[in-house]
């Protein structure tokens, strides 16, 4: 193997690692095995195992063969040095190991095969003395380089979070904590301080709170800006900007800031950005609003960047009834109430069935375009409508004159499982019952004897407080050389000091993952900054032609100064769908063009967002009967919470049929 130079690197030799791996069969054989059998034909054995070596070629060597050849040659070393057979000795020194040799670097890719040197030979010698007899260079070339790059990322990145703030950490901060539950007042109060100031901001978790205390701002007369990832209201001579948390600005000076929700620090999608405005906020007077299970971990993160705080702590304005009786549906249907299940498709099955009884319907979603959600709020909030039925979109801040929860479920599916609902999650959704000025006492019930037992008895269990606080990618890692997907799988890898821990990169490592696969037609594929921005992109990964668009985006964005605009695809078949995918993509040529410094056709984008709103809400209006479940043999509807696809009757029918 001749030389080459790689990363100012010597290539290594054959004849020096013809050595190590010498040196690494012999140290290997002269300890102790557990259990190392007996070979009683070793010449026999040896010369076998050599006939075999000999007729392979690299390209018909599979990593799991390979794996097999260097387990039987550390068998037969041992065997050899025990019995002190020096003619095996020297057939797997000097024949077998160089052919071995040979298939292993035949599997590896030419970069890898030039990148091997004597650091990479010290590695195995330090870090996994041995290996190299019972695994493949092709399997322990990686584990260097992971090895490698976490170094990398420990030098770049502070083993403490905080560090990372530097200027946060010089201010010397005060924090105020208004810790309750729902429906007690906190962020009441933490709004009235900020309409007080000349420099303020507002960080939440939705669209809709933002856009509410934007409104609330400017009825005060408080000049305010809006600013989310679908769209920016800008208002001159701003005292205010009215945020979702991801839209924090950490180069900006305030007076003071409020940050709604921060118990949402430990979700392992959005937690991160939270944990980013707490550590990284530029703000004398911080107001931070949340549930007391995150009392003791906000507290240890002021700590961590030397600030002070206060603590308000507030109660429940209203009182909290459970019912005695489980609810029937639809006979105990009453104003006021807003009945709680967990998927779009239960919402709109429920909203149906209530629509034949002639109840009138709010209806609430997660994908739910805001401004549809905002509309179906008000037709509930000035009576036009009933009662709502919602998934737990409804505990997130959603100021509604709910009278009464209903649970028509017990349990969810989480995207990996059917669990029971948690204490935290029944506390969320329940607290949102006897709406503070309208009602004074709230009511929570649910659909079945056993579901209300079990909803009453979490209820009444303390909740664990928060332990974990989820932490973002930092960004400096986007100057390494190394693959983009290597660095966040390795930086994930990485475990942070308590109470860290790393943010979910799944949807960024499968967006990459497409976009890899068509790297040729990507101009900017190796510039790491503008990769991460369209490969963090929020977007629906669940739907294909958003993510169809996403793609298209990101082959096509330097073509022009601005992107193509998506257009609707109408397939009758698919009713609300097309119109909520639709929606979606409209999101995306905001985003994407805002990532990538595009001209926005604000105009254009305004007329369809309020077109595809109005199909929308014609579908939540009438309709809605259209998606009761039904048995797809007889048509008859389903029993509501009816856990398979055909009724009883057909049911029979068809094992008979059998």
């Amino acid at each position: 193997m001749a030389k080459g130079k790689e990363n100012g690197q010597i290539m290594i030799q054959t004849k020096k690692l013809i050595h190590f791996y010498i040196s690494q069969y012999e140290m290997q054989a002269r300890r102790k095995q557990k259990r190392p059998g007996n070979l009683t034909d070793l010449e026999g054995r040896a010369a076998r195992v050599w006939r075999t070596l000999k007729g392979a070629r690299p390209s018909r060597v599979s990593s799991n063969v390979l794996e097999d050849y260097h387990k039987q040659i550390k068998n037969i070393m041992y065997f050899a040095v025990r019995r002190q057979r020096e003619k095996v000795l020297k057939m797997v020194r000097e024949d077998m190991i160089p052919k071995l040799i040979q298939l292993d670097l035949g599997l590896l890719l030419p970069q890898q095969r030039d990148a091997l040197n004597g650091e990479f030979l010290a590695f195995l010698q330090r870090q996994m003395p041995g290996a190299i007899c019972s695994k493949p260079l092709f399997v322990l070339y990686p584990r260097y380089v992971h090895f490698q790059l976490e170094s990398k990322i420990l030098d770049l990145v502070p083993t403490r979070p905080e560090l990372e703030f530097p200027e946060a950490l010089e201010m010397k901060r005060h924090f105020i904590l208004h810790i309750g539950p729902t429906n007690s007042g906190k962020t009441f109060q933490a709004l009235e301080r900020l309409k007080l100031v000349n420099r303020g901001a507002y960080l939440g978790p939705l669209r809709l709170l933002a856009l509410e205390v934007y409104e609330r701002m400017m009825d005060f007369g408080v000049p305010c800006t809006m600013l989310t990832g679908q769209e920016c209201i800008e208002e001159p001579d701003s005292r205010v900007t009215a945020s979702t948390i991801e839209m924090a600005d950490l180069d900006e000076q305030y007076e003071v800031a409020v940050i709604d929700e921060a118990q949402m620090m430990a979700d392992p999608e959005r937690g991160h950005s939270w944990t980013r405005a707490i550590l990284g906020l530029k703000a004398q007077e911080i107001h931070v609003c949340s549930s007391p299970t995150a009392e003791e971990v906000l507290k240890h993160l002021i700590e961590l960047c030397g600030d002070t705080y206060e603590i308000h702590r507030y109660e429940r304005k209203t009182k909290l009834v459970f019912e005695d009786k489980p609810f029937e549906f639809p006979d105990d249907v009453r104003k006021g109430d807003a009945l709680i299940t967990f998927s779009k498709k239960s919402v709109l099955d429920v909203a149906g069935r209530l629509e034949e009884c002639d109840v009138n319907t709010s209806i609430i979603y997660g994908s739910l375009p805001p401004e549809i959600r905002r509309r179906q709020m008000r037709l509930f909030t000035s009576g036009k409508t009933k009662v709502v039925v919602s998934t737990d979109a409804i505990g997130m801040g959603l100021n509604l004159p709910v009278e009464r929860i209903i649970f028509l479920q017990a349990d969810k599916f989480d995207g990996t499982d059917r669990r029971p609902l948690k204490t935290g999650e029944i506390k969320q959704i329940a607290g949102r019952a006897g709406r503070y000025g309208i009602y004074d006492t709230g009511y929570i019930t649910a659909m079945g004897e056993d579901e209300l037992d079990y909803i009453r008895e979490k209820y009444a269990e303390p909740e664990l407080p928060i332990e974990k606080v989820s932490l973002g990618f930092p960004q400096v890692l986007l100057d390494l050389d190394e693959p983009m997907d290597d660095i966040l799988k390795v930086w994930h890898s990485v475990a942070p000091s308590a109470p860290f821990e790393k943010e979910n990169v799944d949807e960024a490592l499968f967006l990459y993952e497409l976009a890899y696969k068509v790297k040729g037609q990507i101009e900017d594929f190796d510039n790491k900054r503008m990769l991460y921005r369209m490969i963090t992109c929020p977007i629906d990964i669940k739907d294909k032609r958003v993510v169809d668009l996403w793609l298209d985006y990101c082959r096509t964005y330097s073509a022009d100064v601005s992107l193509p605009k998506p257009r609707l695809e109408r397939r009758g078949w698919q009713g609300i769908l097309q119109y909520e995918t639709y929606y979606k993509q409209l999101d995306l040529y905001y985003q994407f063009s805002q990532r990538m410094g595009k001209i926005i056709d604000e105009k254009w984008l305004k007329r369809e967002r309020e077109k595809t709103e109005a199909n929308i809400m014609r579908y939540l209006t009438k309709g809605k009967a259209d998606y009761i479940a039904r048995c797809p043999y007889c048509g008859r509807p389903l029993p509501l919470g009816y856990p398979y696809r055909a009724c009883e009757e057909c049911r029979r029918e068809l094992r008979s049929m059998r």
